[in-house]
């Protein structure tokens, strides 16, 4: 099997405002709205306008933990678009 393209990504991050900054004004990806507002933590999602978000940032702050403890900058999960490979199956 050989993934196409990604569904999304989901990264921690150290300053929220700066890693926004970079996706929006450097890569030009558009900000979008997460749905509930009301998440509980700092975070943004980015569309690139292919699908409703292919990137979530959530902010862990300069005191992150290193691996393996708690919460720390880096990968959490992506996912790759598992509904597209079965597309041609359901036509």
């Amino acid at each position: 099997m050989h993934v196409k393209e990604l569904g999304h990504l989901v990264l921690y991050v150290r300053d929220l405002e700066r890693s926004r900054r970079f996706y929006r004004d450097l890569l030009g990806w558009t900000e979008i709205t997460i749905p509930g507002e009301e998440i509980g933590f700092p975070a943004a999602a980015f569309s690139s306008g292919r699908t409703h978000h292919e990137l979530l940032l959530i902010e862990v702050g300069e005191e992150a933990m290193p691996i393996p403890m708690g919460r720390r900058v880096g990968m959490y999960h992506f996912r790759k678009d598992r509904f597209k490979r079965y597309a041609p199956l359901s036509a």
